[in-house]
């Protein structure tokens, strides 16, 4: 949803960055020093390329190429250093890998090493040229005696576990506008121990648009039901505290300007508290240059739901030379359709790519393990396809990879002697609304776009529901809309639930979830068998199912609210947070022990083939493009060859 929006303050102009340094490009220059930072200046902790909607490895074969990837740079932050571990070297003598921004100036060198070890490296990237928010990066593999031709065992590395730090300005906030930094380790919405139904919607509507505002950057959001005054941030943590508060006049302020303990103060009454959410619906709050400002008006503009969305609009870009086989890996967000739970899915894939006038050329489609297409790449330079995306591949974050295969006419062909594929932007995915899938967690944050409801046993646990919005979110490429209601009424609903429940209502409501909670420690199980079990110990669970056609996501537990809160912990500790788990159960019991199962659903497809280990990458919006080359290709070319001389 988008807000037309009057703010009421000083209206001044934006401040911009300083332009980093750039060292002028150098084959064997050092890595550029990074230069001192400003005070006041924050650094992330390194975050994972996972998180950042990236594959967390890279494999390079071949030198003298370029594999390009886009690191996102959310407004205010710029990328500091890029660390990861470099290994798996293959026909390698005195190798690197030079790391180049978009402008081909150099930014360091990676060496490789030597033997079968793998090693850290780090290089600065702050001279990164970055447009529209994203800085490319570019990683060639340099090699002082590269194979002569393509029945030579190519040359290649891999780069693992990818992260890289932002930095950005954190001074204490004086005005409304720059009370947001550009990176921050937590924001802290703090309610009271009693929070009206306003509060609470409040609250939860600011989770929901200040994780995606950091977007792809986790940002931890959290709600704070406690009566305990406020108390500065521990040494070396950047932390924001918002105070919703229930009456006054429609405003937000600034309290404590210019302090370790500075808070910005949302007040109003109904509408008029609701409605000052609206300026962190993105970036205009840079507008409110003043400690003081006021959101008078909102006018709801829908954003519209669709079945049908071009590979660009989703993002969905890709383009490889090849010889051998090469795979491209693409994917898209399905929470951007905004339809909710997702049926099933076809793809119209169109591509470009160099006319095969010489050799065998082919293009594999596949998702997870099951093959969508295969064509015959010829003269025309034009491929055309369209496939249905395998039910079991269908969750939030669907993948794809395409395989091409060139295998030149001449023996032993000269490296050169290569194809250009490229993904064509036109290209459409097409889905079908419904509840025909697997359910479970992998299917969230989908079944939650973009409205649900939320319910609380009691208004402290509004927390809870905090937390899954805020994880939920940073998964999801559009604004989540929670609706705070009473239980009875979102029973009846036919709309995705997140609900803070006994086992009492979600019986009483006809609900059977994985672990139902019933007296005393006792639980059911809803699987194969159906079992009640005395636990002897308490039990917290994050809980995913399906009732109704429609999805609910239940928080539950018997007794001892931290092992809710040890649940939540395990989710935030993987890097895809809902998306990495399969199943529909997240359960923390007396020992401490979280635990991800499948009792009933989230698991593979019934009558289906079992997908194996899955999709060990996941690639989303404008930039998750990995290139992997199979050498077993270059070795069938040798084989060829010597049966050739020996005959």
């Amino acid at each position: 949803m988008i807000k037309r929006i009057a703010v009421l303050g000083t209206l001044l102009s934006f401040l911009t960055l300083p332009v980093a340094a750039t060292l002028p490009l150098a084959v064997a220059a050092p890595p550029p020093a990074p230069a001192p930072a400003p005070k006041g200046t924050g650094t992330t902790p390194a975050i994972s390329w996972n998180q950042l909607g990236l594959s967390n490895d890279i494999q390079l074969v071949g030198t003298n190429q370029n594999t390009d990837i886009g690191v996102p740079v959310p407004q205010g932050v710029v990328p500091t250093v890029l660390t990861g571990q470099i290994g798996s070297v293959v026909n390698l003598r005195n190798g690197r890998v030079d790391v180049l921004d978009a402008r081909q100036v150099y930014l360091g060198s990676i060496a490789a090493p030597s033997n079968l070890t793998t090693t850290r490296f780090s290089i600065n990237i702050a001279p990164a040229q970055v447009v529209d928010g994203i800085a490319k990066l570019s990683f060639v593999l340099r090699d002082d005696s590269p194979p002569a031709d393509s029945c030579s065992q190519p040359s290649s590395v891999s780069l693992s576990d990818l992260a890289n730090t932002y930095s950005g300005p954190t001074p204490n906030p004086r005005t409304v506008a720059d009370f947001l930094p550009g990176y921050l380790d937590q924001i802290v919405i703090r309610v009271g121990p009693n929070p009206s139904h306003d509060q609470q919607q409040a609250a939860l509507d600011l989770v929901a648009k200040l994780t995606h505002l950091y977007r792809p950057m986790p940002v931890r959001i959290d709600v704070d039901t406690t009566a305990n005054p406020l108390t500065p941030a521990p040494a070396g943590v950047s932390r924001r505290v918002i105070e919703v508060r229930d009456g006054g006049e429609p405003a937000l302020k600034v309290v404590g300007a210019d302090t370790p303990l500075a808070l910005l103060a949302l007040s109003g009454s109904g509408a008029g508290l609701l409605q000052q959410v609206d300026l962190f619906a993105d970036r205009r709050i840079k507008l409110a240059q003043s400690p003081t400002a006021s959101v008078t008006s909102a006018q709801d503009i829908e954003r519209p739901s669709t079945e049908s969305m071009t590979f660009g609009e989703l993002g969905m870009t890709g383009r490889v030379t090849v010889q051998g086989t090469t795979t491209l890996y693409t994917g898209f967000d399905a929470d951007a359709f905004s339809v909710g739970s997702i049926d099933t899915a076809k793809v119209h894939l169109l591509a470009k790519y160099t006319p095969v006038v010489g050799g065998d050329a082919t293009v594999l489609l596949r998702s997870g393990s099951a093959i969508m297409a295969s064509h015959v790449l010829d003269n025309s330079g034009q491929l055309d396809i369209s496939a249905d995306i395998p039910a079991d591949a269908i969750r939030s974050n669907v993948g794809m990879a395409l395989e091409i295969r060139y295998v030149p006419k001449q023996q032993c062909a000269p490296l050169s002697d290569r194809i250009t594929f490229e993904l064509d932007s036109g290209s459409t995915v097409t889905v079908v609304p419904g509840m025909n899938n697997r359910g479970g967690f992998p299917i969230l944050p989908m079944s939650f776009t973009p409205d649900f409801n939320v319910t609380v046993d009691s208004a402290d646990q509004i927390r809870w529901a905090a937390q899954a919005i805020n994880l939920m979110g940073q998964q999801s490429t559009v604004v989540m809309r929670p609706n705070v209601t009473t239980f009875d009424e979102a029973a009846k609903s036919g709309t995705a639930l997140l609900t803070v429940a006994t086992g009492d209502e979600l019986a009483k409501a006809g609900m059977a979830p994985p672990l139902l909670p019933k007296q005393g420690e006792t639980v059911a199980i809803n699987g194969a068998p159906i079992t009640d079990v005395d636990l002897n110990g308490p039990i917290g669970a994050v809980q995913a199912f399906s009732n109704n056609g429609r999805m609910v996501l239940a928080i539950t537990h018997t007794g001892d609210l931290s092992l809710v809160d040890r649940s939540f912990d395990y989710i935030r500790s993987l890097d895809g947070r809902f998306s990495s788990l399969s199943g529909d159960v997240v359960a923390t019991g007396a020992s401490g022990d979280s635990l991800n199962l499948t009792l009933r659903e989230g698991g593979p497809m019934p009558h289906q083939p079992n997908p194996g280990e899955g999709w060990k990458w996941w690639a989303i919006s404008t930039i998750a493009i990995g290139a992997i080359v199979i050498v077993g290709v270059a070795a069938a070319l040798l084989i060829r060859r010597r049966r050739r001389t020996v005959g």
